[in-house]
Order: C-alpha cells, then structure tokens, then sequence
C-alpha cells in the first residue's frame, strides 16, 4: 500500500511556494474553528467544517463513555498534526518510508480540575513518540523528523507550554533526536 502518492511532493512544494511568496502578512494567517455543542451531561459533539464529531467522559466522570475525551482529542490533534508534517517534509526530502505512527502520551493532575491543594489542571509534560519504517538512511529520517516537529503548529504549541520529550523509533529501534 502506497501510503503517498507520486505527486505529494509537487502538491507540497506549490502550497510552500505559494504560502513563501505572500506578501501580505494577513494571508498566511489561518484561522481554525470549532464549535462544541453540550448534548447530555458530558456528552457532546463539535461541528468543524462539514465533519460532526462527539465527545464524552467515562461513566466514572459522570459521561456515558460514547466517545473520547477532550484530552484524548488534544493527543490525537498533536499526533495527527505531526503526520502531517512528517509526510509533507519527507516528500519535500525525497524520504520514502513504508510506515508512520506517532504516539502521544501526557501527564497532568486531575486535582486541578476541582481547585484542589493549589494545583493546576494544565499539562506537566508530553512525550510524542515517532515511529517510522524505512530503507531510507537514518540520519536523513532524523533531519526529516527534526523539521516535522519545528513545523507542525500542535508540537510548536506544546513545546512553549510543558515540558516535550521527542523520540524517534526507526525500524523498531529507538535512535537520537
């Protein structure tokens, strides 16, 4: 299964040179937009663009479980995100790979939510774990992995907020960032 096509890369490079060619600073500006209706409790769905998704909690917070949390969609957007940009920059290197999963995990205290002894409901830290399988060289994966993570919007985001800890696995073995 071809995972990108043979004209991703001139798809990519004509949006780059579009976008680097602007003049005019309000048109590369993008606005995203979400609006989240509460259906039940903790049961909801977002409308973006034409697409409706829902969201819930557990029944242990009080939700119906039909649909995951606000935070598993905040890991997925930076998973999501930082595949993008990993395909978009591997067409751009000329990086073929078989092969691409990001896994994003974080930690924050749930003491927060509630106001209690003082704590925060933010982030503490995120580990966002790249997985590539390729017969490309490592260190061009690496260069291409390096420029995903300073490109995407949801890593550059997270990395101004907590703590990120980035790795890279390359045919199953975890090599240097």
């Amino acid at each position: 299964m071809e995972l990108v096509s043979p004209s991703f890369k001139s798809i990519v490079e004509d949006l780059r040179a579009k976008v680097a060619s602007t003049k005019d600073p309000n048109q590369t500006i993008s606005t995203v937009r979400a609006d989240a209706k509460l259906l039940g409790q903790q049961y909801q769905e977002v409308k973006i663009k034409d697409f409706v998704i829902v969201c819930d909690e557990p029944v242990s917070s009080g939700g119906t479980d039909k649909g995951p949390t606000p935070l598993d969609f905040f890991a997925a957007s930076i998973g999501f995100c930082e595949n993008v940009m990993f395909a978009r920059n591997a067409a751009l290197h000329g990086l073929e790979f078989t092969s691409l999963e990001t896994s994003v995990r974080g930690h924050w205290d749930r003491k927060g939510q509630y106001q209690a002894d003082g704590k925060s409901p933010y982030f503490i830290d995120m580990t966002v774990e790249t997985k590539v399988t390729s017969n490309a060289p490592v260190d061009k994966i690496v260069e291409v992995t390096r420029v995903a993570h300073k490109t995407c919007p949801m890593h550059a985001t997270i990395v101004k907020a907590m703590k990120v800890t980035d790795k890279l696995l390359v045919n199953g073995k975890e090599v240097s960032l």
